[in-house]
């Protein structure tokens, strides 16, 4: 049984921790180092007992704390390729692995899925124990066919739902970052979310985390609203045969499995 932690998820920083009965990894570390040990001291766990932290791409707020946490704890860190030199700079750890495909930390065996976003490389990541499948996918601005094959054999997916549309257009936000965020290399809106998960409930599909939500352009009202139209059209019960969490930017102390 795979479990899912999203510490932190937001444009503030992100982290999730990716757990087995035997492996312990991070996804992303983006929040600020103290509050992260917290949370893990939180569930028990020390930094020696996190095993690896992969990495999905190069944006601050998911490496901001990758220096400060590989000063004190050699973890292994695992990079997409194209970043991995960026990474390597701004680690204090050598031990860093190149993700170029397939890979396997303890008994997870990890695929990828490459993200339309504005960076260098950015992954999406499907783990799985040979039992349960889990994906995490943020920071992706287009909804494809090749994204909804990545999610289809997974119990639980982590899936960006960054914004509101109409909150975003009348925001404050200044055009050209309404033009990034709106674009096929931005963040998915609510209703891209939706457009996936109507494609997708029909499947294995019982968990379901709303992540990496804007502050200033989304509400978890809206998010969970939103996915929860798509759940009343296909006649799913949420709560009973589908749960929606909405990851909170701060403070979640909630595990999926």
């Amino acid at each position: 049984m795979i479990k899912i932690t999203p510490l932190f998820s937001g444009s503030k920083g992100n982290c999730t921790l990716i757990q087995t009965d035997k492996t312990n990894v991070l996804l992303d570390i983006g929040f600020a180092f103290k509050q992260t040990m917290s949370e893990l001291t939180y569930l028990g766990l020390t930094q020696k007992d996190i095993d690896a932290i992969i990495i999905t791409h190069e944006h601050t707020d998911h490496i901001g704390a990758l220096p400060m946490w590989t000063k004190g704890c050699p973890t292994a860190v695992y990079s997409p390729k194209n970043i991995s030199d960026y990474i390597c700079q701004r680690t204090y750890c050598s031990d860093i692995t190149e993700v170029d495909g397939d890979f396997v930390i303890g008994d997870l065996a990890i695929q990828t899925y490459t993200c339309f976003h504005d960076a260098q490389e950015c992954l999406g990541y499907r783990f799985s124990d040979g039992h349960t499948n889990v994906a995490c996918v943020t920071d992706t601005g287009t909804v494809e066919d090749k994204l909804i094959e990545f999610l289809l054999p997974c119990q639980t997916i982590l899936i960006e739902s960054n914004h509101d549309l109409n909150m975003l257009k009348n925001g404050p936000y200044r055009y050209s970052l309404k033009q990034r965020i709106l674009s096929d290399y931005g963040h998915l809106s609510n209703e891209q979310t939706a457009e996936l998960l109507d494609k997708i409930v029909d499947g294995k599909l019982k968990n379901i985390i709303l992540a990496h939500l804007s502050e200033q352009n989304n509400s978890k009202e809206i998010a969970f609203s939103t996915a929860l139209k798509v759940l009343n059209k296909h006649g799913i019960t949420e709560g009973k045969d589908v749960n929606i969490y909405v990851a909170d930017q701060y403070k979640n102390r909630r595990t999926v499995c």
